[in-house]
């Protein structure tokens, strides 16, 4: 399970995230909505540390980690909270000199210490679940931007997190790759894998999510199922933004 309680997150005077909550169960989807500057990227951000909240906590499994503005969190902390996280950017992120195989493996042998011979044995399995098993040989200039993240998926799989963090997957590529890596994504979700995904893809959202949070000016502005949010929103923005997301999209 997931649990964030109290989550602030400033950067200088600017105050992004003003006191999230949220639970996510294992095996559950979080999908997280809204314009830009809502703070949804800064909020999955702390999920794994890249951004260290100022105050509040994050529970995951049988990690706890409290933050206040004065108080350090130990290095072996940071890393314990890491190792349950996979993380997958929107710019793929990939290392150039490297294949496909070679970046899936790479995780596991410098982190987890993993044979080569086992690394590359997983590594294959990977890839082949992501549907890129032939092109295991492949550098990242020689892939499609889809397929490109495709083995980004497969290499933060590769270590075997408790859940997967996705940062705005689909919005560095081409409009016809983009159902590529959504159909991956949406067979993870169909295996139980805990996820949480920023995205702006709101058909998507819709299909994956089991629960759908709107943000807004760093608050959540509305929080349920994709029918609650996408549907029936309570809140006059939250109306508001669907609207214009409506107007934009025919």
């Amino acid at each position: 399970m997931i649990e964030i309680s109290d989550l602030h997150k400033s950067f200088g005077p600017l105050q992004v995230l003003k006191g999230i909550n949220l639970k996510l169960e294992h095996g559950k989807v979080l999908v997280i909505i809204g314009p830009s500057g809502s703070g949804k990227t800064t909020l999955l951000r702390c999920f794994n540390l890249l951004e260290v909240p100022d105050r509040g906590s994050i529970v995951l499994g049988d990690t706890k980690l409290s933050f206040t503005d004065s108080r350090r969190i130990p290095q072996n902390k940071v890393l314990e909270l890491r190792k349950k996280t996979g993380m997958v950017f929107q710019s793929y992120n990939l290392f150039p000199h490297m294949t496909a195989l070679g970046n899936v493996m790479e995780g596991q042998v410098t982190v987890q210490k993993r044979s080569k011979e086992e690394a590359r044995k997983r590594a294959l399995t990977l890839l082949e679940k992501v549907g890129l098993g032939e092109k295991a040989e492949a550098y990242p200039h020689q892939l499609s931007g889809g397929q490109q993240q495709r083995v980004a998926i497969a290499r933060a799989m590769a270590v075997e997190p408790e859940v997967l963090l996705f940062d705005e997957p689909t919005s560095a590529l081409d409009p016809e790759l983009v159902g590529e890596v959504l159909k991956v994504i949406k067979q993870l979700a169909a295996e139980g894998m805990t996820m949480v995904i920023v995205t702006h893809e709101m058909k998507f959202a819709a299909d994956v999510a089991d629960t759908l949070i709107l943000m807004d000016e760093g608050n959540i502005l509305e929080e349920g199922t994709p029918e609650d949010v996408l549907v029936n929103p309570k809140s006059p923005r939250a109306r508001q933004f669907l609207n214009r997301l409506s107007g934009e999209a025919e």
